[in-house]
């Protein structure tokens, strides 16, 4: 492999030299700027062997380097050597930015080549803001398209199905509604979106287009009296195009340049979103002579309160992921002392307990069972049988699509006696869990604020962990959603009753082992004051803790009571639901601590 990537590398530099090129520029994106790509938009992934979900690839004509997060470090370390390639981390110190990069090595005049399809239009103005002595070049299609040739996949053709009302919980005439009345209030004519999770939660149907989300691809457009939505109309089922019928215009996926052309007229007020919006479809408004008004998408912020029959879905979602975690712990704990196991036997149980519910559609995402050094990738990926599993730490992270939510939880469990050293961080970690469990917070706090919480205990112990506290999670549509995020970055989004997140602090210790815990949360009104109104978390996640790793002399006695309230939940929920023996096992497992 790291020949062929070699070899694609000195391609792709023969066509830049073709059109005098200096640098290009892979991103990890498609059209939709969607996080999880379908094949035929894997660039990045083509040019690099990085199959990371983030990462962004550089090319000079002597020099390429990758850009990714803490999450793929030691997975980017060992997919790109030998390849030539580059890793830049970023946020470590002396590793630059793209920009920076891009400012410091290449001249003024430089001409730098990139597909803006698969560029967002504020990547696009952050480019050209902070590089201002380079020509940005728009190359369509797109030199990793050329290369691939014959071999590129298609457009992806999943059927897309309605979601009933019943999970859905509010109509796509109710919905439209309150989007052109937000229109009226921008004075806009005509709102636009490419963003796959908000298309499909706007009108209420769900596709399998990504892998792991209930996507399809579209764009959208409605104004005043029109909703014209650009899919491939064939592949929906008659059940979608009843939902539709009077409400919404269907035309193929091919024709949204086309329709952009014919719908906009000059000076009319188009609203979009930036940072879902490609920078083709931005340019093919402003030659139409739109008026391109950038705004946050509503869109993002109402799917992410959700209503009560989202919350109910969610809720019994994750009380499913938690049987079956369940199930699946006490299964390890025992198979693995009558037989050898393998990473990929831990994978494959989780599948087969998840499918005996008829509500379940597949993963959520690549479910993560990594043992002992494993554990340290913090996205790690089995690959074949994977390691096999013996005394030590075993990291799984796992998660489902279901009709009526979207799941994910993780746990961390040790195989024989755990060491010393596991139980402290293990514990460490559980204490930040409970930490940012019991937080009680100002409405119009936002998650910069309260990533504190869960890291303040690993930080006493001189302990960190690099990716984010918490996600929001979808309403049976993807695991990842915003706008809001529980992190170290200043990303100012405040929480609302009604959104669903993960909270997951972990820790990891390259070469031997990793430890992380997630469950999932719905953010509630706490109760009011003078001093304004307060939210809190409920956690919605039902699945024992590994008690041969708490240490409780490191516990308070706070901390200790808020475990024990927690495992005695677990048990009256999960405790009829179980076999006899899976029941007497979990009873010993959540006796007070």
């Amino acid at each position: 492999m790291k020949e062929i990537i070699g070899q694609r590398l000195a391609k792709l530099r023969k066509l830049m030299r073709q059109r005098d090129l200096d640098a290009y520029l892979v991103p990890s994106a498609d059209p939709h700027m969607s996080e999880y790509l379908p094949e035929r938009w894997k660039r990045r992934q083509f040019m690099s062997g990085f199959d990371g979900s983030a990462g962004t690839l550089l090319v000079t004509g002597k020099w390429a380097g990758l850009w990714t997060d803490s999450r793929y470090f030691l997975q980017a370390e060992e997919q790109l050597a030998g390849t030539g390639i580059e890793l830049m981390r970023q946020g470590e110190p002396g590793v630059p930015e793209l920009e920076p990069w891009l400012r410091r090595h290449l001249p003024v005049g430089a001409r730098l080549g990139l597909d803006g399809q698969v560029l967002s239009l504020a990547a696009w103005m952050k480019l050209r803001a902070d590089c201002p002595g380079l020509k940005l070049v728009e190359v369509h299609p797109d030199l990793v398209e050329r290369l691939w040739g014959r071999n590129l996949p298609g457009l992806p053709a999943a059927p897309v199905r309605t979601h009933p009302l019943k999970y859905a919980g509010e109509s796509i005439r109710h919905k439209l509604e309150r989007l052109r009345r937000w229109l009226q209030e921008k004075e806009a004519l005509v709102f636009f979106t490419g963003a796959l999770d908000e298309i499909a939660w706007l009108l209420n149907l769900r596709g399998a287009d990504i892998e792991h989300n209930q996507f399809f691809l579209a764009y959208l457009m409605v104004d005043a009296r029109r909703a014209t939505l650009y899919t491939r109309p064939e592949r929906l089922r008659p059940d979608a195009r009843r939902q539709l019928r009077g409400l919404v215009e269907l035309r193929p996926y091919e024709d949204v340049e086309q329709g952009l052309r014919r719908s906009v007229r000059p000076g009319g007020r188009i609203v979009a979103d930036a940072l879902t919006t490609n920078h083709r479809i931005a340019a093919i408004l402003e030659r139409q002579g739109a008026q391109l008004v950038l705004e946050r998408s509503p869109l993002a912020r109402w799917k992410a309160v959700k209503n009560q029959r989202e919350i109910e879905g969610m809720r019994q979602a994750q009380i499913r992921e938690s049987l079956c975690v369940t199930r699946l712990l006490y299964w390890l704990e025992n198979e693995s002392q009558r037989r050898s196991l393998y990473e990929a036997d831990v994978v494959e149980r989780m599948e087969q307990l998840r499918r005996q519910f008829r509500q379940y559609l597949g993963p959520s995402f690549s479910t993560i069972a990594a043992f002992g050094p494993n554990g340290a990738i913090v996205h790690y990926g089995v690959k074949g049988r994977g390691a096999r599993l013996g005394k030590g730490l075993v990291l799984i992270d796992t998660g489902g699509q279901y009709l009526d939510g979207t799941s994910d939880l993780t746990r961390t469990v040790a195989l024989g006696k755990p060491g010393a050293e596991e139980r402290r961080a293990y514990t460490t970690v559980l204490r930040g869990l409970v930490a940012i469990s019991r937080a009680v917070f100002r409405q119009g706090s936002d998650g910069y604020q309260l990533d504190i919480l869960a890291r303040a205990p690993l930080w006493s112990s001189f302990l960190h962990y690099g990716h984010g506290t918490g996600h929001g999670l979808g309403a049976a549509l993807g695991v990842h959603e915003g706008p809001f995020i529980l992190s170290l970055r200043k990303v100012l989004e405040p929480l609302e009753a009604g959104n669903v997140l993960s909270l997951e602090p972990g820790v990891y210790l390259p070469g031997r082992f990793g430890v992380r815990l997630e469950n999932i949360a719905l953010v509630t009104a706490a109760g009011s004051s003078a001093f304004g109104d307060f939210l809190a978390f409920e956690t919605l996640t039902l699945c024992p803790f590994d008690r041969r790793l708490i240490d409780s002399s490191r516990l308070e006695p706070l901390e200790k009571q808020q475990i024990d309230s927690y495992h005695q939940k677990v048990l009256k929920t999960l405790g009829p639901e179980l076999e006899a023996r899976e029941r007497t096992w979990l009873r010993d497992l959540c006796r007070p601590l």
